[in-house]
């Protein structure tokens, strides 16, 4: 006879389940008879069953006991690689809280060298300022020398082209400051 599992796929039953279920409803069919006509109908394939239900009982707690196993052994491991990541944890705190340190003292040494160029570059425009007013002092006595001397005073014409290079070294300057 073929027996037709309606309720089967319904459930998601795999085959392992279905053959239990079919030991459990033919178990079931014999001790009712047993039951009901008493012992002399009890077939001796009840007894074969029941070796076998023993035998799926001891491979189920044998499954159990391996999966158990599988279990601890996988909790072990977790618990190992959670101390691993703890420890990486700590490690990680520690190299962060040494780069902090480190860029902060980086931070520091580069805002004193910033103040420190502040500082050099206002006492270079104030040297320049200082130095561009000579310039403009000294223009001013060869304009006087030259109101008083001769036309083609050589000294004077040497002093006066002196003073020309001095005034182009100064806008040179001047631009190159600009630029920076």
């Amino acid at each position: 006879m073929i027996a037709v599992d309606i309720f089967a796929d319904m459930y998601g039953l795999d085959d392992t389940q279905r053959e239990r279920s079919h030991r459990v409803a033919g178990a079931s069919k014999s001790l009712f008879m047993m039951a009901r006509s008493g012992a002399s109908a009890a077939s001796p394939m009840i007894f074969v069953d029941a070796a076998l239900a023993t035998l799926d009982a001891v491979g189920a707690y044998a499954r159990y006991r391996q999966a158990k196993e599988v279990t601890a052994q996988l909790n072990a491991e977790a618990d190992k690689l959670g101390a691993l990541l703890g420890e990486l944890h700590k490690q990680l705190k520690v190299k962060a809280a040494v780069a902090e340190v480190q860029f902060t003292q980086a931070l520091h040494s580069l805002r004193l060298r910033l103040q420190q160029q502040t500082l050099e570059i206002e006492l270079s425009q104030e040297r320049f300022s200082s130095f561009s007013r000579q310039v403009k002092l000294l223009g001013q006595a060869i304009a006087k020398q030259r109101l008083n001397a001769a036309p083609n005073c050589l000294p004077l014409l040497q002093l006066e082209a002196a003073y020309y290079q001095l005034v182009d070294a100064q806008l040179q300057t001047a631009l190159d400051l600009i630029k920076e």
